[in-house]
């Protein structure tokens, strides 16, 4: 290379950055040589002299560079280096500022340390990707970026369904604006979470991990989704607990939700169902009158769809089954104590045991009562001793019965109450067929309106007012029934004994009369 005139005058030139550095020996300070005309390139600066910068750091890096080319081997290219093209370089130098990187072939850059914030700081031998936004062969000028090919290499390869992680920069009108890497992402209000947020505001800030829904590289815009991130960590979370649970096994878990039906508990990540009939071994009306939300409980495996992901549970069947031995504790016959737990139209629920409920029914309330409804004679909370009438474990069901232990005035009805004996009574009812006339405590017997007076009667009310005393004959007792009807009407005169053999023999005649149509009275069916 030939040497530069001593007359030779240099162009003033501003100092550009030390963007080069020698990674050799120490380089000689003095002023590179220019290239000889043969060998230098073609372009407005082939033949002018390589200038000396007032920065000695520049200086030797440019002539490191120039002695570099001159020592390549024959042959050996050097790296295709254009402006905005990605790079692959070497870390071969740290500064304060700086961070020095080697692309090949002695060809070096700098780029900022501060580029390399959000990154694991680097260290000399790490490989890192650059992007040349200055390249002055002739000046041995090396401008990179770090943060520019991060960016270039992002929009390359970023796809749908790629997982991100960015900070919340600002809110506008329709979600949340996320920087990820330098690129500028947008979350739709809707998917920033699994539940509706009153004020998404509140996570500016945050460093949030998105799912990318939406790709526009000419545009580089970019919609992500928090939300989608959330549901699949729910549903891997599903799987793993899934996977662990056994049918039979008892499970602790947190009642999440209570339905009409039945009741939701997180097991860790699955939520099982509990119906309303796996709640208790007796009857209920509400799964909230077992169970609540929050409240921690011990449940057993019913069933796995591993498929669906569905899980039933069971409460009752962490405890034995009082069925199995209602038969030996509540004999037919035997008096039991209860608490009225449900009145309803036809009767009472009684609560016997933990799971144990007995039916009183309305018609075994009282031996004499006409009751309208059940809350006339029980009311929820009261304590009542009865009577097992009935237990059938395979239904889980027991009868009982109130009246019973009282004694049945109705035993004992005919010879207190004889057929055509004048009792008194008060009218307890009036109705449009008759009144009830209440004879004794307890015992009340029916007057129809055709028995009220000898002349036809329009309305009950116009010869009986409830409340009235009256005076009344009994006509008919029926036990079984439990039935008495009386009558206002005078007794009809006595039949001699001549009218009774007359009537009874009519009676006996017109039993053998022929049945019409030729049939007889007497054939098999």
């Amino acid at each position: 290379m030939s040497q530069v005139p001593p007359d030779h005058q240099e162009p003033s030139a501003p100092n550009p950055p030390p963007t080069v550095k020698p990674t050799g020996s120490q380089a000689d300070p003095t002023p590179p040589a220019t290239l000889d005309d043969a060998d230098a390139p073609s372009g407005p600066i082939a033949g002018d002299p390589v200038e000396t910068h007032n920065n000695p750091a520049v200086a030797e890096a440019e002539s490191n560079i120039e002695s570099a080319d001159d020592a390549a081997p024959a042959g050996q290219d050097k790296p295709d280096i254009k402006e905005d093209s990605i790079q692959r370089g070497t870390v071969i130098q740290l500064t304060t500022d700086e961070v020095l990187i080697d692309l090949g072939s002695q060809v070096q850059g700098t780029v900022p340390l501060i580029e390399f914030a959000g990154h694991p700081t680097p260290k000399v031998g790490d490989e890192v990707s650059v992007i040349v936004e200055q390249y002055d062969p002739a000046a041995g000028v090396i401008v990179l970026s770090r943060r520019h090919a991060d960016e270039v290499l992002f929009w390359q390869t970023v796809q749908r369904g790629d997982l991100l992680d960015g900070v919340v920069t600002g809110m506008n009108k329709g979600g949340l604006d996320i920087d990820i890497g330098g690129a500028r992402a947008f979350l739709p209000a809707s998917q920033v979470d699994t539940h509706r947020m009153k004020d998404i505001s509140v996570l500016i800030g945050e460093h949030l991990q998105c799912m990318v829904t939406q790709v526009d590289r000419t545009t580089q815009d970019l919609v992500v989704s928090r939300r989608k991130v959330i549901e699949k960590r729910r549903r891997d979370k599903r799987q793993e607990v899934l996977n662990t649970l056994v049918e039979g096994e008892l499970f602790k878990g947190k009642v999440s939700n209570v339905t009409d039906y039945g009741a939701f508990v997180d097991l860790g990540g699955v939520d099982g169902l509990i119906h309303i009939t796996d709640m208790t071994w007796s009857r209920i009306q509400h799964p909230s009158d077992v169970v609540q939300a929050g409240q921690e409980i011990d449940v057993r495996v019913l069933g796995i769809d591993r498929k669906k992901g569905k899980v039933s549970l069971g409460l009752k069947q962490t405890r034995p089954n009082p069925w199995d031995t209602a038969e030996d504790r509540y004999p037919v016959g035997s008096r039991v104590r209860g608490r009225v737990v449900r009145v309803v139209d036809f009767g009472a629920f009684l609560e016997l045991e933990k799971d144990i409920d007995a039916l009183l029914p309305l018609s075994e309330m009282s031996w004499s009562h006409h009751i309208g409804h059940s809350s006339e004679i029980v009311q929820v909370g009261d304590e009542l001793e009865v009577v097992v009438l009935k237990v059938e474990p395979d239904k889980q069901r027991i009868s009982v019965g109130l009246k019973q232990t009282q004694e049945n005035p109705w035993a004992t009805i005919q010879g207190r109450f004889p057929i055509n004996e004048s009792v008194k009574g008060k009218v307890s009812r009036v109705v449009d067929f008759g009144a009830f006339i209440e004879l004794a405590p307890g015992i009340e017997g029916l007057m129809h309106i055709s028995e009220l007076s000898e002349r036809r009667v329009q309305a009950v009310s116009d010869v009986v007012q409830e409340g009235q005393e009256v005076e009344v004959r009994v006509i008919k007792v029926d036990p079984a029934a439990q039935r008495i009807s009386l009558s206002m009407r005078p007794p009809p005169p006595a039949k001699s004994a001549a009218q009774i053999e007359a009537a009874k023999a009519k009676e006996k005649k017109k039993r053998k009369k022929p049945l019409r149509g030729g049939l007889s009275s007497h054939f098999d069916w």
